[in-house]
């Protein structure tokens, strides 16, 4: 039977508990050991209760953050056409204020539409088979349940590998990239398999190879 006590009424139980043991009262000892035993009990329960809901929060939110922190340090970086920029795992999930390993399981776990992962030339993490070191986003994220990459990204990113760019190189976008479709540019800079492209009307746009076509 459970029965409900308040906790000034259970400070002077225990108080009482600890004067009888101190008179060498062996069933007051007893007891005493036994209630401080549930106390601590109760306690850790509920501090690793209480982590635990925490990091289910942090995972639940976790590609809304992503994308949040993601446009925030791709903003710093080129300001309004932040589209497709690439950002590091590790200044990512120090933004986040997480651990990298921790951004890696997160990351692991959650499928996030127009989602680019991107391998690095140095150390790369491994994220369901596939080794990045960077991500980016095209458009405005669509979160769905099911690990990345999906099929889809699977076969960009086999077309983006058999594409190859150097800086100076005149490209088009082409359909896969809608909102920049068939405007031209030259190639500034070349990041793994995406392309920094300097388009004619001024705008400068982060896009993956899979997007481009030689002129």
């Amino acid at each position: 039977m459970a029965v409900n006590v308040s906790d000034s009424l259970f400070e002077q139980i225990l108080a009482y508990l600890r004067t009888r043991t101190e008179s060498s009262d062996r069933v007051a000892q007893n007891l005493l050991r036994t209630l401080e035993t549930l106390t601590s009990n109760s306690s850790t329960n509920s501090v690793t209760k209480s982590a635990s809901d925490r990091i289910e929060d942090v995972a639940a939110q976790f590609g809304q953050k992503l994308f949040e922190a993601w446009k925030e340090l791709a903003d710093l970086q080129v300001g309004e056409n932040y589209w497709s920029y690439p950002v590091m795992f590790e200044d990512l999930a120090e933004t986040m204020e997480i651990s990298v390993d921790r951004f890696v399981q997160y990351l692991a776990n959650i499928q996030i539409g127009s989602l680019q992962l991107i391998q690095g030339r140095g150390y790369n993490y491994q994220v369901n088979g596939q080794q990045a070191a960077s991500l980016t986003f095209h458009s405005a994220p669509t979160l769905k349940k099911a690990a990345i990459p999906n099929l889809t990204e699977k076969k960009q990113e086999t077309g983006s590998k058999n594409k190859a760019f150097k800086v100076g190189d005149r490209v088009c976008v082409n359909a896969n990239r809608q909102q920049y479709a068939n405007h031209k540019g030259v190639v500034e800079q070349v990041i793994s398999v995406s392309c920094r492209v300097k388009l004619d009307n001024g705008w400068t746009a982060f896009l993956p190879n899979h997007c481009l076509d030689h002129i």
